[in-house]
């Protein structure tokens, strides 16, 4: 028999025990090795061979930051609203705080983690469609570009900062149908007239984002040393590769027009579509791919149950990142959540607390909420890991770690 009392007793140390043991199977940070710092730290730097996604939280728009295996650096979208405010409902608190514009969070964020081969520009910018949160919007109080008269917002913000030797979106270079799903002409005239203006007298690259292929973004530092690496093309401007073709989808709203691309470095996949909610095209790619992924950001800011779960059917990715800005409980969905959460790893960077209140049996499914999260991949892709970072701080010191998750 096991004795009954005495402070440091058989019974004590085997409850004591049991306590530790529970405490360590919860935590979120990993115990194994990870290529990173422990919590209460800075994320370390990038190295060659890590693949990195960074899903950068300005709260006001939609940005995500891409470091290649040999130093190639990719951003999708730069979204920029400061005094967009909507009858129906709130906007999130904005992050770090009110005072810095999305732009400056974006172009700051990247600085410190860029590569030093790359470190005052960026090798490709992506603009999947012409929404605000995605490209940036005109609004009182915003410069102009002395030079080219373009107002600075968004992405021709982030190019003044940051400039990107490559840019591709959807039309290039007729921008004349775009404004019939885009928005009004105020809100995407500035966008058109900073592609025209830097591509005559600064030498920017443009493309039109063409699906079905994998030669637009390739990695443009050492391609030979990371050969299991590629980026293809599936959708863009209503088109998408059906996995022997480019098929006409017949989208006629703007989200739907959006660009999409499946990364592959060995065995990892990430998938990203913008706010690609049609649920036709979706299914499309998504049965174009047909295999399950390893990581995804999830389109529409997963307000769609419909289009998220038809492609989840398919790709159901171990880890899905969303990027939220709106006190709705349709920003994710709390259909979706409930549906999914249970078996794979939700991470979103913006949910009101006033928002959990109102369903907390629902959000306690997701992984993490709030902050800039990082995927980190180790070298081949067999294995990655997700990093919350704090979004209040210059610092981005390391909230929690998730993983190691093993590609399939």
């Amino acid at each position: 028999m096991l004795p009954e009392t005495t402070p440091f007793g058989v019974r004590t140390v085997r409850s004591k025990f049991l306590t530790v043991l529970a405490l360590v199977l919860s935590a979120p940070v990993c115990l194994a090795w990870h290529p990173g710092a422990g919590t209460g730290k800075p994320l370390p730097a990038w190295k060659e061979g890590w693949l990195d996604i960074h899903a950068i939280n300005s709260a006001r728009g939609e940005c995500t930051f891409f470091i290649l295996p040999d130093g190639t650096t990719l951003v999708v979208d730069a979204g920029e609203f400061c005094d967009y405010r909507s009858s129906r409902f709130a906007n999130v608190t904005p992050k770090p705080d009110a005072a810095t514009r999305p732009y400056k969070v974006y172009a700051d964020y990247m600085r410190h983690f860029l590569p030093t081969q790359s470190a005052d520009s960026l090798d490709y910018f992506v603009l999947t469609h012409y929404h605000m949160d995605h490209m940036g919007r005109v609004e009182a109080g915003f410069g102009k570009d002395p030079e080219g008269g373009y107002v600075l917002s968004g992405v021709t913000a982030l190019y003044g900062e940051l400039p990107f030797h490559t840019l591709l979106d959807r039309s290039y270079p007729d921008y004349s149908k775009a404004i019939h799903t885009g928005g009004t002409a105020a809100n995407f005239d500035f966008y058109s007239d900073f592609v025209r203006f830097n591509v005559e007298h600064r030498g920017l690259r443009a493309e039109k984002f063409v699906p079905g292929t994998d030669s637009q973004i390739v990695l443009r530092h050492r391609p030979g040393a990371y050969k299991n690496f590629s980026i293809f093309n599936y959708a863009g401007g209503g088109f998408a590769w059906d996995g022997s073709k480019v098929v006409d989808t017949h989208a006629k709203r703007e989200n739907a027009m959006s660009c999409a691309f499946l990364l592959s470095y060995g065995p990892f996949e990430y998938w990203t579509s913008g706010d690609n909610n049609y649920e036709k095209l979706v299914r499309c790619t998504a049965g174009a791919i047909g295999h399950s992924i390893e990581a995804m950001k999830c389109h529409h800011h997963m307000s769609n149950p419909e289009s998220v779960l038809a492609e989840n059917d398919v790709l159901h990715p171990q880890v899905v990142v969303t990027q939220s800005f709106y006190c709705r409980e349709i920003q994710p969905h709390r259909q979706i959540i409930d549906a999914i959460g249970d078996g794979q790893d939700l991470f979103f960077t913006n949910i009101e607390q006033s928002v959990i209140d109102e369903a907390p049996e629902v959000y306690a499914k997701c992984k993490a909420i709030g902050g800039h999260f990082v995927i980190r991949v180790k070298r081949g892709g067999r294995k990655f890991w997700v990093y919350q970072l704090d979004d209040t701080s210059p610092n981005y010191t390391v909230k929690a770690i998730y993983g190691p998750y093993r590609s399939r």
